[in-house]
């Protein structure tokens, strides 16, 4: 045993000899791939020397001095060993640590003390070891050596969980949080109050000054518009082609998917403020309140803002059965938070409405504290109502027919915060009793008979309140909006498809086509009620007014599915993660994909073959097959390399009807969804075989060359 002892011994020694020359070395050395490989297993085996460590520290200060004091007898060699694998462990450990730093990604300034506090564990656990006898023959000099002993492994332990996880991520639970300051939404910033607390909290911990993964920082502006080794993080205005959105979007168990799989991920919440932020430009100064209110970005501020203002309320909840009686298709009536006593009310339908509706809310007129009354046909009976809930904050009254000789009733509401009056034909006089309100901060005036003159008498009444009336220049020529298209449904099967559109600025008119052709402002066919589609095509449609620039087609691509199977099956196994809800019903059950491919609509195939058999009770007659897929070039999403069309009444009897080579994309563009079609003769069949065959090599321009590319499909069509 005792020459074994020895050759440990030695080799830890040595194992100590080298890890200080490596240090002393510095950033002379080169470290070969092969060693990556043992500097990447550092944080598999650093438990070890920590638990040892413990652990012959319970042996030697509390078991063993009360059994023996002299560390002659034969429990002494329990001892011995410990210590011994305790000091080796540490030496393999700290020397992998020092292969691992070598590597791109860390700042050698925020590794320093990791890396010295590991060092010093290994050489005072090698030195405790040699000197051992002579430390335990002197009183106190076991707890010492403890003592030391357990602070530089909580010290470099601290240091090292800085690196890997963020700043005081050991002694965070103990620490006084740092609470970030509660913003309205009108006083909120789009970057640090929306897009900055994501980075914070899903992003920096690997894209730190301490921790640059792939030479990407993104504590500062500067920083994140600089990028990283792989290129600009995005390009304004377009979040499909962004790279910071490829690798959100890439599968998860892809190697380039951020964040990694183990990391906390974003929600979907997250993300679409990510994309929001990209598509409106990208700015690092733009305010919340600065949105148009019908702006997706805007939107999901309300909902945020909604649920982070933290105010809280000294009333309590509405039962929630009177909340579901009064709710209806005309009046909604919601929390403003998870488990907030506050509500919102949303009316709708302008031709529904009445003043008995309103009235009807006296039952929750403690709880309510926000009213959108957009577009309602009030009277000043419905703004006596309206000042009986005493704790409204926010009051939405934009393109109602609210009198404004009746807004001074208002008066009476002392919690009243934020007022939108945008479409109205209210007047200075009108809103001057308004400006005696203590907690009013915003009215919101655009589109508003108000000039500036008489906004500046308005600030001068109270400065304390925020008069938005929108930007203003005679000489600009502005772009419309594009029009909005109200139908989600994009399969056409047995009946027509009626789609209507709408724009919220009066006098636009509305072009559209459906053979996939840009529609322009003469030749293409004018939306007046509805738009019938009965076919598979691309639908675009622009609006257009007088003085104005025309806005950007809205795309929707329409889908026709005549035969629907009966069953479905799938001869090769699916992909344990986008194998959609319904598994291979997935693709029959009439559902569209979105962009988060982790909707449960989507079934991803790339370590095998798609293959799937559709069976149908009544023989058909079929003369086209749509394969409906995804394409996302930077998420390694290609279209398939080919396409196979099988039919015939029987299973074990089918023919090969259709087979195409779907054309590869030979550069970096944006995501974009397609149907594949393959046409043949008509024929009538029982059963239908689909394959469809992954790419297998992405080609050399692709960021993954070499790497197998995903098929992505949601769902196939037969007619």
């Amino acid at each position: 045993m005792q020459r074994w002892k020895n050759i440990l011994f030695n080799i830890v020694l040595s194992f100590n000899c080298i890890l200080v020359l490596f240090v002393l070395a510095g950033d002379k050395l080169h470290v070969p791939a092969w060693l990556q490989v043992a500097g990447r297993m550092h944080p598999l085996v650093l438990h070890f020397p920590i638990v040892l460590l413990v652990l012959y520290i319970i042996w030697s200060i509390f078991l063993q001095a009360q059994t023996r004091k002299d560390f002659t007898g034969p429990e002494d060699e329990i001892g011995k060993w410990l210590l011994l694998a305790s000091a080796f462990t540490s030496a393999l450990t700290a020397l992998m640590g020092f292969l691992l730093s070598k590597e791109a990604g860390y700042n050698p300034e925020a590794l320093w003390w990791h890396k010295w506090g590991g060092v010093a564990v290994s050489l005072f656990s090698f030195f405790w070891y040699a000197y051992r006898n002579s430390i335990h023959s002197r009183k106190y000099m076991p707890q010492l050596a403890a003592i030391i002993t357990l602070i530089l492994i909580v010290f470099t332990g601290h240091e090292g969980s800085n690196i890997t996880h963020g700043d005081n991520y050991l002694l965070a639970p103990v620490t006084p949080e740092k609470t970030r300051p509660v913003v309205s939404i009108e006083e909120a910033a789009v970057y640090a109050d929306m897009v900055k607390p994501i980075l914070e909290t899903k992003c920096m911990s690997c894209h730190s000054s301490k921790k640059a993964k792939g030479e990407l920082v993104m504590e500062t502006e500067a920083l994140l518009m600089k990028g990283g080794k792989h290129g600009i993080l995005w390009t304004n205005g377009q979040p499909e082609g962004s790279l910071l959105m490829q690798r959100i979007h890439l599968p998860e168990n892809e190697k380039k998917h951020m964040p990694p799989a183990g990391k906390p991920q974003l929600d979907d919440e997250e993300a679409a403020i990510l994309f929001q932020w990209i598509k409106a430009g990208a700015s690092f100064q733009q305010k919340v309140n600065e949105l148009p209110a019908t702006d997706s970005l805007r939107m999901l501020a309300n909902n945020l803002f909604n649920r982070s203002t933290g105010e809280v309320y000294d009333f309590s909840a509405a039962s929630d059965k009177e909340i579901e009686k009064l709710n209806n298709t005309n009046r909604l009536i919601h929390p403003i938070a998870l488990e907030s006593p506050a509500l919102a009310v949303n009316f709708y339908n302008r031709q529904n409405y009445t003043t008995a509706s309103l009235k009807e809310l006296q039952s929750l007129k403690t709880q309510i504290v926000q009213l959108d009354m957009a577009y309602m046909p009030l009277k000043e009976e419905d703004i006596n109502v309206i000042t009986q809930f005493a704790n409204l904050r926010k009051l939405n009254l934009n393109f109602s027919t609210v009198p404004g000789k009746s807004l001074g009733l208002l008066s009476r509401m002392p919690l009243l915060s934020q007022l939108s009056l945008s479409g109205t034909t209210v007047n200075k006089n009108e809103l001057m009793p308004l400006t005696a309100l203590p907690k009013l901060k915003a009215i919101y005036l655009w589109n508003a008979p108000i000039t500036t003159t008489e906004i500046t008498a308005l600030k001068q009444s109270n400065n304390k309140i925020q008069f938005e009336t929108g930007f203003m220049n005679d000489t600009l020529v502005l772009k419309l909006n594009p029009p909005v298209l109200e139908t989600e449904e994009r399969i056409v099967s047995d009946a027509p498809l009626v789609l209507k559109l709408k724009h919220y600025i009066k006098g636009v008119t509305i072009r559209y086509t459906t053979d996939g052709t840009n529609p322009d402002s003469l030749h293409a066919a004018v939306y007046k009620d509805d738009v019938v589609m009965d076919k598979s095509g691309v639908f675009k449609a622009k609006a257009f007014k007088p003085g104005w620039s025309g806005s950007d087609s809205i795309v929707a691509t329409f889908y026709k599915n005549t035969y629907r199977a009966d069953s479905i099956r799938s001869l090769t196994p699916l992909d344990s993660v986008y194998k959609g809800t319904a598994g291979a019903k997935t693709l029959i059950n009439g559902e569209k994909g979105e962009s988060n491919f982790r909707s449960g609509k989507w079934l991803g195939f790339r370590r095998n073959k798609m293959e799937m058999v559709l069976h149908y009770a009544n023989p058909v007659t079929v003369s086209s097959v749509t394969l409906s897929s995804a394409i996302e070039i930077g998420g390694y999403i290609m279209p398939p390399a080919s396409i196979e069309i099988w039919g015939g009444t029987s299973e074990k009897n089918m023919t090969r009807l259709s087979h195409i080579t779907p054309q590869q994309p030979d550069s970096i563009s944006a995501s974009y969804m397609r149907g594949f079609d393959c046409n043949f003769k008509p024929t009538q069949i029982s059963f239908l075989r689909v394959i469809a065959v992954p790419v297998a090599v992405l080609p050399k321009w692709h960021p993954g060359k070499g790497q197998k590319g995903w098929l992505f499909t949601d769902e196939i069509f037969v007619n």
